[in-house]
């Protein structure tokens, strides 16, 4: 899964901007941080609310208070990328090759992209295995095929814990037996 299936647009802001422009638009649109960009629409840096309400005078440019990115991600980033950068960010910026600022990854929307890739609100069993070596996943995952269930997705737990999110068990009992027994 990639972050371009899970962008939106980017709240942008030109760099000539004013100071008294990016408050009206970031409170019109209850916005808490604003991208700034030059002519090209390439990602110069942001500004938050916060940096907007203590600028000293309302006809500065913006371009005089923005903060570059420290990070930023491409369209074509996984969205394991996003995850783990996301942990220290409300949203990232997404620019192309050039540095243009093609969108951005919230935190809402990230979290939407992993409860879809987890199958989270999926009908289904979930089994949770603690294999003791690598190779019982494949017999494991060999039996679910004999028992003609699918396999929706596989998530790692704490301390080495699989779980596995399947469908279609017709005996749920019979299945986690099965497991219990090829896992000891």
């Amino acid at each position: 899964m990639r972050v371009k299936e899970w962008m939106t647009p980017p709240p942008q802001i030109p760099a000539t901007a004013s100071v008294a422009e990016a408050r009206q638009r970031a409170e019109a649109q209850n916005l808490a941080v604003l991208f700034v960009v030059d002519e090209q629409s390439r990602l110069l840096g942001f500004l938050t609310r916060r940096a907007l309400t203590a600028a000293p005078s309302p006809e500065l440019p913006v371009e005089k208070l923005l903060t570059p990115p420290q990070d930023v991600l491409t369209p074509e980033d996984p969205i394991e990328r996003a995850a783990v950068l996301l942990e220290h960010y409300l949203v990232l910026p997404v620019v192309d090759p050039e540095r243009r600022l093609v969108g951005v990854l919230s935190k809402d929307r990230l979290l939407q992209a992993l409860t879809h890739l987890a199958a989270i609100g999926e009908e289904g069993l979930r089994i949770r295995l603690r294999p003791h070596e690598p190779s019982e996943i494949y017999r494991a995952l060999a039996i679910l095929a004999e028992e003609r269930a699918e396999l929706v997705a596989v998530l790692r737990g704490l301390e080495g814990e699989v779980i596995l999110h399947v469908q279609g068990v017709r005996e749920p009992q019979r299945l986690r037996q099965r497991l219990e027994e090829a896992l000891r």
